[in-house]
């Protein structure tokens, strides 16, 4: 298989290489790194004559490879939403709702609702998975459309100045546009502190501000479980685009003494703030 990737700054180039790394472990990849946000690859270095499958790693490299997807089956990596009509499959890196809720579970076993905040152009379509994930370990997801920075702010102070925190959890949005590093989360983990209400997420970085776990891609088995994939497609089975199950832990070890939550620091890969 052909693997494309960008040529990028860290961190973002390690992740990616990460990624390969992963891909070779499972099957033999020919790699090919084409220029960043400009440029474009010799049209005889994207030759596919001889493989069976693409993968591209990065929203670049699948600008510059989807004029291919009639000559080979493609699977795209390291992008957050589906890209292409019909979508073309592969791997989020949003982390798998149902791997977060029963890590919520686990945690606060008496968790009964999940609040969600989602923008439907960037998570819309992780939704249907969401509701059914919730479903399956008897959960509410209360989950709200929300389009902007100010409606989401708005909304979360609701949920955090009403939930009870017995039963009622807030799964805290990866995207930008909703959730601010510097005004909105502090405002967020300020009110979930004050109410003891739980907060987790898919970025580690919001668990270092203090949200209380967070699940987060372990980029070489993200690679791995790619490779599969894009071996099923290109053996004409049916694959879609999913949500990341390849994944690793990190809590905040702070956040879990406030909430009473006894903590087994061997089952997380990652426990901030460190000692």
């Amino acid at each position: 298989m052909l693997a494309v990737v960008p040529d990028v700054r860290e961190p973002y180039r390690s992740v990616l290489y990460q990624m390969v790394d992963g891909i070779r472990k499972t099957a033999s990849v020919r790699l090919l790194e084409i220029p960043g946000a400009q440029g474009s690859p010799p049209a005889q270095a994207l030759s596919v004559a001889d493989e069976r499958v693409l993968i591209a790693l990065g929203s670049t490299a699948l600008d510059a490879t989807s004029s291919l997807s009639t000559q080979i089956p493609i699977v795209v990596g390291a992008v957050v939403a589906p890209a292409g009509q019909p979508p073309l499959p592969g791997i989020s890196l949003e982390s798998d709702p149902g791997a977060l809720f029963e890590q919520l579970l686990r945690l606060r076993p008496g968790i009964r609702t999940v609040h969600w905040l989602y923008r439907p152009a960037r998570s819309g379509w992780l939704l249907e998975r969401a509701q059914a994930a919730a479903r399956k370990l008897k959960l509410e997801l209360a989950a709200v459309a929300t389009d902007d920075a100010r409606a989401a702010a708005q909304g979360y102070q609701e949920i955090l100045n009403s939930a009870d925190s017995a039963t009622e959890a807030l799964w805290l949005s990866q995207d930008p546009a909703l959730v601010n590093d510097d005004s909105t989360l502090p405002d967020i983990l300020n009110r979930a502190w004050a109410n003891n209400i739980v907060v987790f997420s898919g970025s580690v970085q919001h668990v270092a501000h203090g949200v209380l776990f967070a699940l987060f891609p372990d980029n070489e088995a993200m690679g791995a479980d790619l490779a599969r994939l894009a071996l099923a497609h290109a053996s004409g089975k049916t694959v879609r685009f999913e949500p990341n199950r390849g994944l690793r832990r990190a809590i905040n070890r702070r956040t879990a003494e406030h909430l009473g939550i006894r903590l087994a620091v061997d089952d997380y890969d990652l426990v901030l703030p460190a000692r």
